[in-house]
């Protein structure tokens, strides 16, 4: 948002982002109980009902909520979120922008900003990805960019999740910071700046 920013400097740009500890699952039909998980397909019924009650009443206001599918039917999973939208009644501007499969095609969309960010990066790993394909995805950039590779993560990783998730922080932040708004090969990278712009510019 602040490449945003800066791009449409004479635009008052607002904007608050709210962060899951997961993805979850989307509710079962028959679930009356709703607790918060802080997971965001658990939470994502109150939370859009939250933020609809308040952002109807603010003009230019949206609601954009980013996720991955991983390895979910995407036009299906598309289908489910709207469902969530519509049996809730939002009211507000809202959008969900689908990082297919993983939030880390966003990054591989875009190799400069991969070389920019890591120089010594091994770049002939990116051959083997389908941008927004089904696959590997985070474990390719991990062949290109860590230290000896994805072999050797998952090793330091062992059981748990918390090393991969933090190598994963670290690249978002380091390969974000070079990231060409409209110089990107992820179609869902794509869809997510253009659904961005379109409010902004509206």
């Amino acid at each position: 948002m602040d490449k945003m920013q800066k791009q449409y400097w004479e635009k008052d740009i607002i904007w608050n982002i709210k962060s899951f500890g997961g993805i979850g699952h989307l509710q079962r039909k028959g679930t009356v109980l709703e607790q918060k998980t802080g997971k965001l397909l658990n939470d994502l019924p109150s939370y859009m009902r939250g933020f609809s009650k308040v952002l109807q009443t603010m003009e230019d206001a949206a609601l954009i909520v980013v996720l991955d599918n991983d390895k979910r039917d995407v036009e299906q999973f598309r289908k489910e979120l709207e469902n969530v939208a519509f049996s809730n009644m939002i009211l507000c501007d809202y959008v969900f922008c689908i990082a297919i499969k993983e939030m880390e095609a966003w990054l591989l969309g875009d190799a400069e900003a991969i070389k920019k960010a890591y120089p010594n990066a091994r770049m002939q790993c990116i051959k083997k990805y389908e941008q927004d394909a089904i696959c590997e995805t985070w474990e390719v950039l991990a062949d290109m960019v860590y230290p000896k590779g994805v072999s050797k993560l998952k090793k330091k990783s062992g059981d748990g999740y918390a090393e991969i998730g933090k190598a994963k922080c670290e690249w978002a932040d380091q390969i974000g910071r070079y990231l060409d708004l409209h110089n990107n090969q992820s179609p869902s990278y794509q869809y997510f700046i253009n659904a961005l712009e379109k409010r902004v510019c509206a």
